[in-house]
């Protein structure tokens, strides 16, 4: 029976004359079908913050937050010596984010008055002829010997008063000459990133030549190994640092402040503890057609390329390393200022990309209703750039305005805050507006390292007076053979205990971000330096835009202070708010049983300390190393 109805319904399929369009309509359903359940497969919800934004009211600039505190260290300076100036720079910004207070006095000023030096607990030196010190030399000296710490930060000259303290600072004999130092090479247990060595972008003869005696203790040489260049030696009940590196760039911040809290019988100061990595013009409309390099490599278009290839393969470090992306959104890529903005008519690619962000728990930010930065018609681009200014004020809020809604348009599931400058371009102009009339944006991730570009908006990590957080990013992209990018990063690791990383998708397009050698050489140096930061700093935070800038808040208002005795450490901290980050570094003695936190041990006497209390109490053994 069942037979003979098949064979009718068959029969009459056969005279069917619109066979043809059924066929057509089957395919149809067939492919919305797998559309339906692709996107049906993108599950997600608003990312689950695991730190979240202090008011703005509570958020501190970190020079409001030391503000009034009595000094505990003295930075001596000799403005009139070549180089100065840029040390002194680059050590007032390590104390301050090391909440140091610091009382500064310039030799060079003939109504300085030199203070009284038992008023301090450290002393910094920042000139290369010691001879400019006179008798002040031999006193920091006696001072040391009674219990003092004191660094000499700059590379020194061989002078007479040189040769008068040298064996007491570590130095048996030295020489005239000045020696090139390529890279830098800190011991394994010194410093996060140890054992390894950092190659320098301009080298030169930067270091004195000198011999150490044996009582020295030597922290760092130079890439062959042949220059001492941070050794820290006994002063009786005291300690001496030599920091003969000669460089004083933002890039080496980390090392000298590692060199500065091998003072004192132990060292304590705020760190960040995150690592956040962000996807600059994602989601953001794919590029149609095929990419020279892409096409190469893979026979694939450029979208088929992001969906098949690009965007699995982050997936995958992303589940190796615990990694959580930020991806920042641009609207169009039209260069339109003087219109009112017009909305994206296609939403799909948004919705799918970004929902994939999302079910990654991963974050979604702003990079601009188009890619035109933030700046004014009294911003001259030049032949540097051929983007287009912004007619005014009101131009650049209703871009900003413009994006926020269609992105809550399309993923109303998302919760933004962070806000990316294209080509890290942001006029003091667009600066200000952000912080006036756009309250979304809590925080800017630009670029942390200097720029020859005078257009670069550099930042550095903390909170502004107006209550935005400056979030900076500090290496990108594949990072293959970049060894300036390596160097920054192993600096900032040890500076704040943070690492920021930014990428584009269309970096296989651009042959100057490494699109010739390729996406799988590109993928092969991000992931190698996924494994070095992997290695180097295994309790780093991995945080996405908003949480890295809630954890800038609380390391930016966070101050401590320390009494040591002799069974213990003893530290108070300021504007705590649920738990402060700090570097601990037990350089006389052996850290035992916590009240008010926990250690971690990160590398031979350097602990990372988690604080839960305004006080934190740390037993003190004997036997650890000075």
């Amino acid at each position: 029976m069942i037979r003979g109805f098949l064979s009718d319904v068959l029969a009459k399929w056969k005279r069917f004359r619109w066979q043809g369009l059924v066929k057509v309509w089957a395919v149809f359903m067939a492919i919305a079908l797998v559309l339906l359940v692709e996107s049906l497969g993108v599950h997600y919800g608003a990312t689950r913050f695991d730190i979240t934004y202090l008011d703005r009211n509570k958020a501190i600039p970190a020079a409001n937050a030391i503000a009034g505190e009595k000094a505990t260290n003295l930075l001596v300076v000799d403005s009139s010596q070549e180089g100065v100036s840029d040390a002194e720079a680059m050590l007032d910004q390590i104390l301050l984010d090391m909440k140091v207070p610091t009382t500064v006095v310039d030799v060079a000023d003939e109504n300085a008055e030199f203070p009284a030096l038992t008023h301090y607990s450290t002393i910094v030196v920042a000139m290369p002829n010691l001879d400019r010190l006179g008798e002040h030399v031999l006193q920091i000296m006696q001072w040391a010997k009674k219990g003092g710490g004191v660094m000499f930060a700059m590379t020194p000259e061989k002078t007479g008063y040189l040769d008068v303290i040298g064996p007491q600072i570590g130095i048996e004999s030295s020489a005239y000459e000045y020696v090139v130092t390529k890279g830098i090479t800190p011991s394994k247990d010194f410093m996060l990133g140890g054992g390894q060595t950092y190659t320098f972008s301009d080298p030169f003869e930067s270091s004195l030549s000198v011999a150490l005696h044996d009582r020295a203790q030597v922290k760092a040489v130079s890439s062959n190994g042949r220059t001492p260049l941070i050794w820290s030696t006994f002063v009786n009940s005291g300690s001496a640092v030599v920091c003969n590196i000669g460089i004083y760039g933002k890039v080496l911040r980390g090392f000298y402040a590692s060199a500065f809290s091998l003072l004192g019988s132990a060292t304590a100061y705020p760190v960040i503890n995150s690592a956040a990595f962000y996807l600059d013009d994602f989601p953001s409309p794919v590029p149609s057609g095929n990419g020279k390099y892409i096409k190469r490599d893979y026979n694939m278009s450029i979208a088929e390329f992001y969906s098949q290839v690009w965007w699995p393969d982050l997936v995958r470090l992303a589940e190796r390393y615990g990694i959580r992306f930020t991806g920042v959104m641009i609207e169009n890529y039209g260069d339109d200022t003087k219109d009112d903005p017009v909305r994206q008519t296609d939403g799909a690619q948004f919705e799918y990309y970004g929902g994939l962000l999302l079910r990654q728990n991963g974050e979604i930010g702003y990079h601009g209703y188009n890619h035109q930065p933030l700046v004014l018609p009294n911003t001259d681009y030049g032949k540097e750039y051929a983007y287009v200014q912004w007619p005014n004020r009101q131009a650049i809020v209703d871009s900003l305005n413009e994006l926020i809604a269609f992105q809550k348009d399309v993923l109303p599931a998302a919760t933004s805050s962070v806000y990316v400058p294209p080509s890290n371009i942001l006029s003091e102009e667009g600066r200000k507006i952000i912080g006036e009339d756009v309250s979304q944006i809590r925080a800017i991730a630009s670029t942390y390292m200097p720029s020859d570009s005078s257009l670069t908006y550099v930042q550095e990590f903390g909170v502004a007076a107006d209550g935005v957080v400056e979030a900076p990013r500090i290496v990108s992209g594949g990072m293959v053979g970049d060894m300036y990018m390596r160097l920054a990063a192993v600096s900032e690791l040890n500076m704040h205990y943070v690492s920021t990383h930014f990428m584009h998708p269309d970096d296989l397009l651009d042959e100057d971000r490494g699109a010739k050698e390729g996406w799988k050489k590109y993928y092969q140096g991000l992931e190698n330096y996924l494994d070095w930061l992997e290695s180097s700093a295994p309790s780093i935070r991995m945080r996405t835009g908003t949480e890295c800038a809630a954890a800038i808040q609380r390391f930016s208002g966070l101050t401590v202070s320390m009494e040591t005795s002799d069974d213990s450490w003893d530290l108070k901290l300021g504007n705590l708010t649920d738990q402060g980050w700090l570097m601990f570094r037990a350089n006389n003695g052996t850290p035992g049983r916590v009240r008010g936190g926990s250690l971690t041990k990160l590398t031979g006497n350097l602990y990372l300390l988690k604080a839960t209390n305004a006080t934190v109490h740390i037993e003190r053994k004997t036997g650890g190393a000075a």
